[in-house]
């Protein structure tokens, strides 16, 4: 893997139960780390196609899979990389949210490996679809996010 996670200092104090830690703030996984303050200005920032990379091999999608999220022909993908693509920014918004996705994930789960198991394995609560295959999708995006939510707090799914 290219990046390992790994969680702030101070992220829980000793009175807090062991096994569940509190998200102090959002959490990007392959972006650079963002304070509340400064989310608002990044609206104008959008990604290009090349710091897209990382996320993509991380979840191991095909080049059809990446066309798939980006909406776009797998031949315009060709053409994209070669340009190196300024997205858009409700592109850009999408690959923050699955960044974000995996940032949760690993601290649910507390290994990229075991995520990765998990991403990639039916889920009766997913209405027995592959999390990784929901991620394609911005309305899969949330379901994924509030199963996470709900693992965090206990609920086995």
């Amino acid at each position: 893997m290219a990046k390992q996670y790994k969680l702030p200092q101070n992220y829980a104090d000793k009175n807090t139960v062991s096994g569940f830690f509190p998200p102090l703030e959002e959490q990007y996984y392959f972006s650079p780390k963002i304070s509340k303050v400064e989310e608002p200005m990044l609206i104008k920032e959008q990604f290009h196609l090349s710091e897209t990379k990382e996320l993509f091999d991380y979840l191991q999608f095909s080049q059809a899979e990446v066309a798939e999220v980006l909406e776009i022909d797998p031949s315009t993908l060709v053409r994209w990389k070669k340009e190196d693509k300024q997205l858009s920014r409700l592109l850009t918004k999408t690959i923050k949210d699955m960044d974000k996705i995996v940032a949760k994930g690993i601290r649910v789960f507390g290994t990229e490996a075991l995520l990765q198991d998990w991403l990639h394995t039916t889920n009766e609560s997913l209405g027995n679809q592959r999390p990784i295959d929901l991620m394609r999708n911005p309305y899969g995006v949330e379901r994924i996010e509030e199963a996470l939510e709900a693992m965090s707090w206990g609920n086995i799914l």
